[in-house]
């Protein structure tokens, strides 16, 4: 069952290759900076927190980390291309073997 609160807002998805490349920078950027946050927070108060805060602070930063990488490999796979030349060359090898095998 969905919930439908006003502050739960359905995702919405984008088909054009450029939007999502757009989408996705935005949230990178966004990612890093909450990650300058963190790290401001955890050099700033290392001493001063106790071992509770200290350990879901750390926490924080590893999920967004973990997000960071998500959409920095999900940018960089809308970035190269989908057919290489090695992708290419492989499957015209491919093609030409499958031709050459006996059929019984």
């Amino acid at each position: 069952m969905s919930d439908h609160s006003p502050r739960r807002v359905p995702p919405t998805y984008v088909t054009e290759k450029s939007e999502r490349r757009a989408q996705l920078a935005a949230q990178l950027e966004a990612s890093a900076d909450r990650l300058c946050d963190y790290q401001d927070r955890l050099h700033a108060g290392i001493n001063s927190m106790k071992p509770i805060e200290l350990e879901r602070l750390m926490d924080e930063y590893r999920a967004e980390q973990i997000r960071y990488d998500r959409i920095d490999h999900e940018l960089q796979a809308l970035e190269e291309p989908k057919k290489t030349k090695e992708y290419i060359e492989f499957r015209r090898v491919y093609q030409q073997n499958k031709g050459n095998k006996i059929k019984y």
